[in-house]
């Protein structure tokens, strides 16, 4: 059975603001490093990220001088920036970690992380000293790059302050009750003096937080403290916040027992979402802009297939899939995230190719799937035309034109539940009012196309692959054309056939 879809691309169309673009690239220390490099260069080369989340490192930056006053060093962080800036990069820059030179409790550090360095959760000894880091850190951005592209960017207080990040290591729900009014007092009070000392270099900077890792409760606190809460600089009720920052994670495995079923979807994502806009909601900032500065199909950062075999969906052209199905999910909303970040993270522990981890490529640099759907979704334009029609189970598509009149039309196939077959479907598709001459360029990501993890499988999964085993495993994991260019004028039919978990984009170049 096919399913009949209709597009006139002389339609007037509606705004569509580009808010999937965007990733954390984490560690940030790796921005110094080879393989971090080459992976910046190639996302920069894709257009796959016009904002990259990325940490302060303020360990790296404050110490004290001999007679006891804070000192600070940019020299680190200036070579990490200045190389995001030269890639075209703007920043989400989470102010995180307290210096230990300033900490309340030096002692509360967490275990051994990249280049051997920790990081301190301890709230500070003395607020106005972190209030003078928060504006030495603004103001010499602000010199560095210009305030005209300084506010472009975002500035966010504290990583996952809910959950082990933030005084104590235990869980939110972990706590003691006064453990937990703890841990929310002293975050707003730490929000508070991060807010008056950035904002003091230029009203025009962005703040926001609190990049809450899990816990709805903790989330509420902190919007009710921004609405009605006594500032603790300033002592007036309520404090300024420019965007609500959020952590929105599909899924943790559902059942040990069956090693290849992982239950995801990205509509779990999108009803998280949902329920911090209602939190919002109820103190206010219902029209607040919000940033999902962490996204993935699933938490469990660091683990791969060693550890849970379930994750071998990360490899595959599911993950590509369920990205443009979450995009088509966001983008239906009354009020989409302003930005959505995908956290890749365990790079620096991949040691095997196709291991699992939350990366856009395999120990050998190969493109994963996901990394291909960034690519093949950044070609996508900033005006959405409808697609007359219905479309089948799974299916859906996202139809845009480009400034410069090109017309780029998405189409996914997206079965949820990882494990099942799923089903093929076809869609007839008639494109009119192409005014002129166009050329038609057709990628795909499947099973097939766009795969290295599948070339890669069909060899026998080679941890020591030759250099014929190479080079096929290297063929597939670009971005593939599935289907010869062709010359359009003034309108085209054709057939699109979408087997599960695949993502085909037809592009109309102007010619």
């Amino acid at each position: 059975m096919s399913f009949e879809l209709a597009i006139d691309a002389s339609e007037k169309g509606k705004n569509l603001p580009n808010f999937w673009s965007n990733i954390h690239f984490h560690p940030t220390d790796a921005v110094e490093d080879m393989w971090g490099k080459n992976i910046l260069d190639q996302v920069a080369a894709d257009g796959s990220a016009r904002y990259v989340r990325l940490y302060a490192m303020f360990e790296d930056i404050v110490s004290r001088d001999d007679d006891g006053n804070l000192r600070f060093d940019f020299s680190e962080q200036d070579k990490r920036l200045d190389y995001m800036v030269s890639k075209g990069f703007d920043l989400l820059l989470c102010f995180v970690f307290m210096p230990i030179v300033m900490a309340k409790t030096p002692t509360e550090l967490s275990g051994v992380r990249y280049k051997d360095k920790r990081f301190c959760r301890s709230n500070p000894a003395d607020y106005e000293e972190w209030r003078q880091v928060c504006f030495t850190q603004a103001k010499h951005l602000a010199e560095r790059y210009g305030v005209e592209r300084v506010k472009r960017w975002r500035f966010h207080c504290w990583n996952e302050p809910d959950l082990g990040f933030w005084i104590y290591p235990e869980f939110f729900f972990e706590c003691t009750p006064e453990q937990q009014a703890y841990k929310i007092d002293e975050y707003c009070k730490l929000y508070d003096y991060f807010e008056a000392g950035i904002h003091a270099v230029s009203p025009e900077l962005k703040t926001g937080g609190p990049s809450c890792g899990h816990y709805k409760d903790f989330f509420e606190a902190v919007m009710r403290h921004m609405a009605q809460g006594t500032n603790a600089v300033t002592g007036a009720k309520g404090t300024r916040i420019d965007f609500a920052s959020l952590h929105c994670y599909s899924s943790i495995p559902q059942d040990p027992h069956d090693p290849y079923r992982y239950e995801v979807a990205p509509e779990r994502i999108v009803a998280q979402y949902q329920t911090y806009r209602k939190i919002m909601a109820k103190y206010g900032f219902d029209k607040l802009p919000c940033i999902i500065d962490e996204w993935a199909a699933a938490a469990e950062g660091y683990k791969g297939i060693a550890e849970d075999p379930r994750l071998r969906f990360r490899e595959t052209e599911y993950y590509a899939a369920f990205y443009f199905r979450l995009i088509d999910c966001f983008r239906k909303l009354e009020i989409p995230p302003e930005r959505m970040m995908i956290c890749l993270s365990g790079q620096d522990h991949n040691t095997e190719d196709f291991d699992g981890h939350r990366t856009f490529f395999t120990a050998r640099m190969w493109r994963k799937p996901i990394c291909n759907a960034f690519a093949l979704a950044a070609r996508l334009g900033e005006t959405a035309l409808p697609a007359e029609g219905v479309f089948p189970r799974n299916c859906g598509g996202i139809v845009t034109r480009g400034d410069d009149g090109r017309i780029a039309a998405a189409f996914y196939n997206h079965e949820s539940d990882f494990g099942k077959e799923g089903e093929t479907q076809v869609l007839e598709l008639r494109v009119t009012g192409l005014k002129g001459g166009f050329r038609l360029e057709r990628r795909r990501i499947d099973a097939l196309f766009s795969n290295a993890f599948t070339a890669w499988s069909r060899l026998g999964s080679p941890q020591s692959p030759t250099v014929w085993e190479r080079e096929q495993i290297s063929r597939r994991a670009v971005l593939e054309k599935c289907r010869p260019d062709e010359e359009v004028r003034d309108s085209w039919r054709g057939d699109i056939v979408l087997p599960p978990n695949s993502v085909e984009l037809l592009e109309f170049f102007p010619c």
